[in-house]
């Protein structure tokens, strides 16, 4: 193994790691940079996506307030963006804690084949459903 080699072994681990960490940067770059967009054309117009869930329906979606949400956290609002939409307020920075640990460790756990990755894909669509349903009971 070349000098070379081993450094990238030892800091980034395989070169199947490497390459897939350099994907879910960019990915995560594109991302960012689409978002940021939106958040500045929302910030300068007013205008934001209306929900076609809500617009067809007039229930809320489990997604709904998202938008006001993370205008609320830039503005460092924060009590107001819980009540924007509380479940994903609790849920982003649990998200963004997962993808810093796969960016940085990139863990078989956090792989899509996972078992545990499953798991836990399942039990966020459960929650997901289950506050659809009850925010509009409760109206949330």
């Amino acid at each position: 193994m070349s000098k070379n080699n081993f450094r990238r072994a030892l800091y980034y681990g395989s070169p199947e790691k490497l390459e897939r960490r350099n994907k879910l940067v960019a990915s995560l770059f594109k991302l960012f940079a689409v978002l940021l967009g939106y958040y500045i054309f929302v910030r300068l117009t007013g205008l934001a996506i209306p929900c076609l869930f809500h617009e067809i329906t007039g229930l809320k979606c489990p997604g709904c307030g998202i938008t006001h949400m993370m205008l609320n956290i830039a503005l460092l609002r924060f009590k107001d963006a819980f009540f924007c939409n509380p479940l994903m307020f609790v849920l982003f920075p649990m998200i963004c804690a997962g993808l810093c640990a796969k960016l940085l460790f990139m863990p078989e756990w956090l792989e899509i084949h996972s078992k545990l990755y499953r798991t836990i894909e399942i039990i966020l669509l459960s929650a997901v459903m289950i506050f659809g349903i009850v925010r509009n009971i409760v109206h949330i």
